[in-house]
């Protein structure tokens, strides 16, 4: 079977050996990859996507990839449904391993599962010899996206309550030791 490769929206490919003892890329996303980044995710528009990054070696031929994502996005409140505009931003840190490490071929012989969310995240094995930069941005972008956004200022309203009126003050419970300090006023 062969594996046809999937040309990613926003690639920025970097040969293992520019590498030497470690460099930093600034990479940001064009019009056309933004648009491309939106569809793929079910955006309405990614206004911006850039990172800072700096690789280094690790030995026995990986290197850690580690900095940070920031871009501006468009997203559709699940509340109102309207549009709005918000701000992504995370760190990132990303170990890519040879591929005929012991690491990449674990990873070949199928998933593996890790129960501690402190663990480290399983590496990415280098595929001809580089790493796609941007393709790492995007899907860091992907894992970083509100799930349910909800535009600012929008807050959840139960609706069987009703909207609070903010006239009127809310009934006090009765105090449950109210009953005690009568049966003490009157053994006075």
């Amino acid at each position: 079977m062969t594996r046809t490769p999937i040309k990613p929206e926003f690639s920025r490919p970097l040969p293992v050996e520019d590498i030497g003892e470690g460099v930093e890329r600034h990479i940001s996303a064009e019009p056309a990859e933004l648009r491309a980044l939106a569809r793929r995710m079910k955006l309405p528009e990614v206004l911006t996507l850039r990172a800072d990054l700096v690789i280094r070696p690790q030995g026995a031929g990986s290197y850690l990839v580690e900095g940070q994502m920031q871009a501006r996005v468009a997203q559709e409140c699940v509340r109102t449904l309207e549009v709005f505009e918000a701000d992504v931003l995370a760190d990132m840190e990303r170990l890519f391993v040879p591929a005929d490490s012991p690491a990449a071929r674990a990873l070949a012989e199928g998933p593996v599962v890790e129960l501690d969310e402190e663990a480290p995240d399983a590496p990415d094995v280098i595929e001809d010899g580089r790493i796609d930069l941007g393709e790492l941005v995007a899907e860091t972008l992907a894992l970083s996206l509100d799930p349910w956004p909800h535009k600012p200022g929008t807050d959840f309203i139960d609706m069987e309550a009703g909207a609070p009126d903010e006239e009127e003050e809310p009934e006090k419970a009765p105090n449950p030791f109210a009953a005690l300090k009568t049966l003490g006023e009157r053994e006075r």
